[in-house]
């Protein structure tokens, strides 16, 4: 099956107003032309667009595919006293393990 990209907003038709919802926090400014801030909690039922002309939200997919329904949880250290890249580096790590598939799990993406 082939998902159909949205071009124009469902409610109001507008073709200018759609951004892409980034979650999260951003590390540096946002191209205002192109996405619109979600904030900071992020879900796998969180809408994936928004149409800036009249507010609809919507286009939900899985953004984080493997992860399922499942809650994981990880000790985080203090990384107030690490340098920018120590930080970088911890963060890569600790999303390694917070988005590798549990063993024996379908991520999804397998052939069958």
């Amino acid at each position: 099956m082939k998902v159909k990209k949205i071009k124009s907003c469902p409610d109001c038709h507008s073709a200018n107003g759609l951004r892409e919802i980034l979650y999260g926090l951003p590390d540096g400014p946002v191209d205002e032309e192109r996405y619109a801030i979600g904030g900071c909690c992020v879900t796998d039922e969180d809408p994936t667009l928004e149409c800036i002309e009249c507010g609809w939200k919507g286009e939900n997919v899985n953004n984080a595919p493997g992860l399922g329904k499942e809650i994981r949880m990880v000790e985080l250290q203090d990384i107030s006293k690490m340098s920018g890249s120590e930080i970088d580096s911890y963060a890569k790590q600790i999303w390694q393990k917070l988005a590798k598939p549990k063993k024996g799990s379908d991520d999804g993406n397998s052939k069958g």
